[in-house]
């Protein structure tokens, strides 16, 4: 297990180019399976989860080369359709290979999703959307082996705006006899890319970033050119990261609309921004402050990626906030371990209660997931002395080397293995 050394207690501030953005680039990646010409896309972000699906990709026998940014895949010579379990239980995003392998091929193989530990995520409702769409699915020895003699179009009502759900039904529907609804559908940024990127590849999609979605089934895509968007989720983490350390910063190639609700929340701590064109400004205050609640929830709500960086942001400000974790109901588990370094947290089920302290201490934390890591980075920076940080590999999923970029900004961190 891989862990960071940081001495907290220097601001965090500059300029940044924010990266490609993780929860976009694997979902189109899986859809280039759908493509029978080669696809190009830039923008890539250069994280764990990005290797480990071009190793799929790989695995299926894609043809993949990628150089600085940029990744080429030609998928014509797919030789299977079993995505391995050992992959499968490292990264939960490759559920979605699920529904492009049936739009491409008519039948897939695959086991049971893993990922991070912050709750479950079951992946009956994506089973439930294919076998309407006429999916035969049996599961045996751990491992779901999936039909599609015919997909038809189909009327899919989600209990529950699911991101992955959402996505995957779009991979299958392309596809599709007839045209398929998807009413209740997540409408993050992630999902308008995805959508982007599937028409770019001569897709008939209609409606991404509102509750229903309406795809009319194509009998082939071809190639494309895109590039991935930035990750509003690396930007969120760099602009609390900066407020707690009492450092400016400026976040080029980020844009103000797909980050409202934590842009909004940032502002009530009593922090400044500025906009461009592709560019944010923050400046923050001389003191943080608090006494309001965030409830985490579906976009255009505030984003559960971004509650545990939040939280650590909120145990410098002045006063009590409340977070309610709607999403995921073990994903407070990082609150912990910011009281080992002074914060005052008090969690119960689902609702976790910041109280303001005055100073963190450095201390010895664990990360156990992704967002959960980022947030223990962001409270060592802000924190006297010096820290252990350990779970960089949960870490490394989702942020390239972001021990490069809080040292490019003036931290002081280094990755240890």
């Amino acid at each position: 297990m891989g862990y960071y050394l940081v001495e907290g207690g220097r601001p965090i501030g500059g300029e940044f180019a924010v990266r490609g953005s993780k929860n976009a680039a694997l979902p189109i990646l899986a859809a280039t399976l759908l493509a029978k010409d080669e696809v190009v896309l830039e923008n890539c972000p250069l994280i764990r989860d990005f290797y480990l699906t071009l190793d799929i990709l790989k695995s299926l026998g894609c043809r993949v080369e990628l150089k600085d940014r940029t990744v080429v895949i030609d998928t014509k010579k797919i030789q299977d359709v079993k995505i391995r379990e050992e992959t499968v239980q490292k990264m939960r995003s490759s559920i979605l290979f699920l529904g492009a392998l049936l739009g491409r091929e008519h039948r897939a193989i695959l086991g049971h999703p893993g990922g991070c530990a912050i709750g479950k995520r079951p992946i009956d409702i994506h089973l439930r959307a294919f076998e309407k769409m006429g999916v035969e699915i049996e599961e045996k020895e751990g491992l779901f082996y999936c039909t599609a003699p015919h997909i038809l179009g189909y009327h899919i009502y989600l209990n529950y705006p699911s991101v992955g759900a959402t996505e995957n039904i779009l991979l299958l529907a392309v596809k599709a006899e007839g045209v398929t609804v998807i009413h209740n559908a997540a409408r993050e940024p992630e999902i308008v890319a995805l959508v982007r990127f599937l028409r770019a590849c001569g897709a008939e999609i209609y409606g991404e970033g509102t509750p229903s979605i309406m795809i009319e089934g194509v009998k082939k895509l071809h190639g494309a050119y895109f590039s991935i968007p930035f990750d509003r989720i690396e930007a969120g983490t760099l602009l609390c990261a900066s407020a707690m350390t009492g450092g400016e910063i400026s976040l080029m190639g980020a844009e103000k609309g797909d980050m409202e609700a934590t842009l909004e929340a940032m502002e009530k701590t009593g922090c400044q921004f500025t906009f461009e064109a592709e560019k944010i400004c923050m400046k923050p205050p001389k003191k943080l402050k608090s006494g309001f609640s965030l409830v985490t929830g579906p976009f255009p709500g505030f984003p559960t990626d971004m509650q545990p960086i939040m939280m650590s942001l909120l145990t410098l400000a002045r006063g009590t906030c409340m977070i309610s974790e709607t999403v995921f109901e073990a994903r407070f588990r990082h609150g912990e371990e910011l009281c080992r370094m002074g914060a005052n947290i008090v969690i119960e089920d689902r609702v976790a209660q910041i109280n303001g302290c005055k100073g963190l201490h450095g201390a010895e934390v664990f990360g156990r997931d992704l967002r959960g890591g980022a947030a223990l980075l962001v409270a060592a920076l802000a924190a006297e002395g010096k820290s252990t940080v350990y779970g960089s590999e949960y870490v490394e999923r989702g942020y390239e080397r972001i021990e490069d970029v809080f040292s490019l900004l003036g931290g002081k961190i280094r990755l240890m293995e």
